[in-house]
């Protein structure tokens, strides 16, 4: 009898373990933890739930059915839309960009479906604000017109603007909105009614609000847009909005059946026996999807305060799943880049990234625009300097002062610049150079806690 009471059912550990995870989440809801969170294994949901508020004004609690922004991950419905577009002879991931727009300059005509889904056309991470009034035709124009950062196929550098014109592929091809097109192909098929941008007419009370210094930015639905979605600078690449049981439903959907799409186009793309980590952002608002398969865990979780993220709540998942840290990428901050042709930079490579970081530091916008005006690269198509001056702004905001740790050239006019940011822990600062006299600064990315 002593031993019966001691030992512990198969149903009594997914309890146990329930407990303890609620446990966890309601000790970081007392520190300010805001959001909604989904925990599965093996098969067995052993939480979904929300806890903090979704919208301080009306005081309206996240709860399971809180409708969040996804980001980046919105980048898995424009890659299924293509393979399901290929499957149906529309199009191959072979096709160059000149098949879709004869129009296109002799530099951009080469480039590949592929080579865009892969971040490897050498375009920008992005061409402006998510929310400027961008029109199609006006979003191709500044694309067409701007230098490549690289050869196409070449390195990875992180694009919003390769996945913006795949939407637009997408549209071209179907005869429908990119909103439409997911909504019929891809939620339809698997009964999701709470993703999408405009078309599931959402209930504005079910929309989680983001914050940042305690202050309401709202949500991304309710930004300007256009009549049929988001801006061009947003679609296909951010913007939709989703809950977590919806999020669930298309992964296990393109992970693990063929309800979308044939096993040899999604296993290409999303290999089932492979771990993986999603993430999107805008800083403020932050979406991760973990599915592990050896372990059969899956981890989602979204957060809505920029002063208390969601890497931090799987921090303290983790460990009672017996987990060790995880290494997600934040795809809307960007990353990428191989380090095994690294070598120590040059003195005036090292010197210009030591003056952007010093200057980044001092928050002195009259500083910043004078030296973006000075050793930033002025292409056609590139943000402009108030632009830049603001994004650097929103990245000292959000990251804090920044110390130097190391530097390495990865290849020709590509730095690493390894620093340790006061609110965030470890980060990397990509610096894509333009070579001459002076040297300058073409473009930045940021990838943190990688």
């Amino acid at each position: 009898m002593m031993f019966a009471a001691l030992s512990t059912t198969a149903a009594q550990q997914p309890n146990r373990l329930a407990v303890q995870l609620d446990s966890a989440m309601r000790d970081l809801a007392a520190q300010g933890f805001s959001g909604v969170v989904r925990i599965e294994r093996q098969g067995a949901t052993l939480l979904e739930r929300g806890y903090g508020l979704a919208n301080r004004a009306q005081k309206a609690p996240f709860s399971a059915s809180t409708v969040v922004q996804i980001g980046s991950n919105t980048k898995d419905f424009t890659a299924v839309a293509l393979l399901q577009l290929q499957e149906r002879g529309k199009l191959a991931l072979t096709d160059s960009l000149a098949r879709f727009f004869p129009n296109a300059p002799a530099d951009k005509r080469v480039i590949t479906l592929a080579q865009l889904m892969n971040h490897t056309a050498g375009l920008p991470i992005g061409l402006g604000g998510d929310f400027d009034a961008v029109t199609r035709e006006q979003f191709l124009q500044t694309v067409f017109a701007r230098r490549l950062d690289a050869p196409p196929g070449g390195r990875e550098q992180y694009s919003n603007t390769g996945f913006a014109l795949l939407a637009a592929v997408i549209e071209t091809v179907s005869g429908q909105s990119y909103d439409v097109y997911v909504r019929d192909n891809i939620l339809q098929p698997l009964g999701l009614k709470d993703t999408g941008f405009l078309l599931p007419k959402f209930d504005p009370k079910r929309f989680a609000h983001g914050y940042r210094d305690g202050v309401d930015q709202g949500a991304i639905v309710e930004m300007p847009h256009a009549a049929d979605g988001p801006y061009w600078n947003l679609r296909g690449n951010g913007g939709m909005v989703s809950t977590v049981s919806d999020m669930h439903t298309f992964y296990k959907a393109v992970f693990e059946s063929n309800t979308l799409l044939r096993a040899e186009s999604r296993t290409k793309r999303f290999n089932p026996d492979v771990p993986v980590g999603l993430a999107g952002s805008d800083l403020v608002n932050f979406f991760v999807f973990e599915r592990l398969p050896r372990e059969q865990i899956e981890l989602i979780v979204a957060t809505n305060s920029a002063e208390f993220r969601a890497p931090r709540v799987l921090d303290a998942i983790r460990p009672i799943l017996g987990l060790p840290s995880p290494q997600l990428r934040q795809r809307v901050m960007a990353g990428g880049g191989a380090r095994q042709n690294a070598k120590a930079p040059s003195a005036a490579v090292a010197a210009l990234a030591n003056e952007f970081i010093t200057v980044v530091n001092r928050a002195d916008a009259a500083a910043l625009t004078t030296f973006i005006g000075q050793r930033f690269d002025a292409a056609p198509g590139s943000p402009t300097v108030p632009q830049r001056v603001a994004r650097m702004g929103e990245m000292h905001k959000n990251l804090g002062v920044l110390t130097v740790t190391g530097m390495d050239e990865i290849e020709p006019n590509v730095l690493d610049v390894s620093v340790m940011t006061a609110n965030e822990g470890p980060a990397t600062l990509k610096l894509f150079l333009e070579p001459g006299t002076p040297l300058r600064i073409k473009s930045i990315q940021v990838l943190v806690g990688g």
